[in-house]
Order: structure tokens, then sequence, then C-alpha cells
């Protein structure tokens, strides 16, 4: 029992200096959501490149008591946690959604969320261009009336920044995408999306899907082309 009860004291000072470790890096947290108040150009507190960029130094440190799911379970709730600090997010869905696509929301953001329904797509799209903290979640875009919102002319304006979950099957899509009025932050590796009226032979792209005529391509390289229309990107989770 008594080399029980030390190695029970060796968790309790592990513990304790954990929760000094979470409340600097929440103190740094706060002072970078003020600065940012300050910048009305980089005021969106919802940055997935960086949170993408975190996960990947971590998952490339992983061990045997660590999955990579395990360090997104982890991270998600810092990251969510913070974010509330400096000021939080509205995350909007539509009545589109199933609950297995709002389960996928929560694990990829945190338990903690507070998912705001809405009536349609057009009102959604209006309440994301009014803020750069409103996120709305759609299903990845496809041929489909569920997931052709990326046809929808009041889908003008906003872009894809981001997709969930973050850790998905390689040469597959993920479920969902995050819809923002901010442009999405091109570092690393992304997934650029597209639109296009026709059908385009271009060995550097991949038409994904079709919907009412209009062509959906996806590819790795930012595309400067007047027929190409620029739908977002989301950030790659490397997994080894």
């Amino acid at each position: 029992m008594k080399n029980l009860d030390k190695l029970r004291k060796k968790i309790d000072i592990i513990d304790d200096n954990l929760l000094k470790l979470l409340q600097s890096r929440s103190k740094l947290a706060v002072e970078i959501g003020y600065l940012k108040s300050k910048n009305s150009n980089n005021s969106n507190l919802f940055r997935p490149e960086r949170q993408i960029k975190i996960l990947n130094r971590l998952i490339l440190k992983k061990n045997k008591f660590f999955s990579e799911k395990d360090i997104l379970k982890f991270w998600r709730e810092i990251f969510l946690h913070q974010t509330n600090l400096q000021g939080g997010i509205d995350f909007f869905i539509t009545k589109i959604l199933s609950e297995v696509e709002k389960k996928i929301i929560f694990e990829s953001f945190g338990s903690n969320i507070i998912l705001k329904t809405n009536n349609s797509l057009k009102e959604a799209f209006l309440k994301v261009k009014k803020n750069n903290n409103k996120l709305l979640i759609l299903p990845y875009p496809g041929k489909t009336k569920k997931n052709g919102w990326w046809n929808n002319k009041n889908f003008e304006g906003l872009y894809i920044i981001s997709a969930i979950p973050f850790i998905y099957k390689i040469n597959s899509n993920p479920k969902l995408v995050v819809i923002s009025k901010n442009k999405p932050i091109l570092e690393g590796d992304n997934i650029l999306l597209y639109s296009a009226n026709n059908l385009l032979k271009n060995k550097n792209i991949k038409k994904v899907n079709q919907f009412n005529k209009v062509h959906l391509y996806k590819t790795k390289n930012f595309l400067n082309n007047n027929e190409l229309n620029f739908l977002g990107a989301y950030p790659n989770l490397k997994i080894q």
C-alpha cells in the first residue's frame, strides 16, 4: 500500500502542475484575444489552420498511451475553453443535419458547444455574414439537395474554412464543413474547393461532384483561373 500511496502522490503533483500549465495557457489565450479585439482585420477567434498545426505537432509526439483521437479529444476541450475566454463563437446549423452529423460536431469541437438551429439556409447565411465569430456547419458539398448549398446565391461572400471530423480516411471526404465570412488562411497543407460552370480539363484539379450543371473541384493548389470560383479551403490533419 505504501508504494500505491507514493504513486498517487506523484499523480497529485502532476495534476497540480497540469492545472498551473493550463492556467498559464489560458492567460496567454486571453492576451491573444485582447490583441485580436483591437484589430478588426484579425478578430476572428476560430483559426483552424492554427489548431491543425498544433494537433499535427502533438500527434507526431504520440506514444503508446495516446492515439491521434485521444490527443484530439483532450485538445478540442482546451481549444473550446480558451476560445470562450476570448469571447466565444456562435455555432449555427440548419434542420438538414442528422443526429449522427450533430454528434460529429460535438466530437470535433467539444461537448459543451451550443448549436443554434436556423429554419432556412438563407437565414443561416445572413447571420454568418454579420459577424466574424459566427460559424455555420453544413454537409460536405455534394450533388443532392441537402448538400448542394454551395451553388446557392446566398452563399456568395462566405467561405469554407474548415472540415470535420478533423481525422478522416485518406482518399475520402470529411462529412461536414465550416462556413465563415472570413477567408481561409492558407498555411501548411490544404484542400481547396472551386466551382465552375464548365467542365475543365486540368491535371491540377479533380472533379468531386456536380449540382444543377455546376461542377465542384478540389485541389491542393491555389489556382488563378477566371473560370473557377473559389469556395474555400480546409487544412489537412496529417496522420502517420
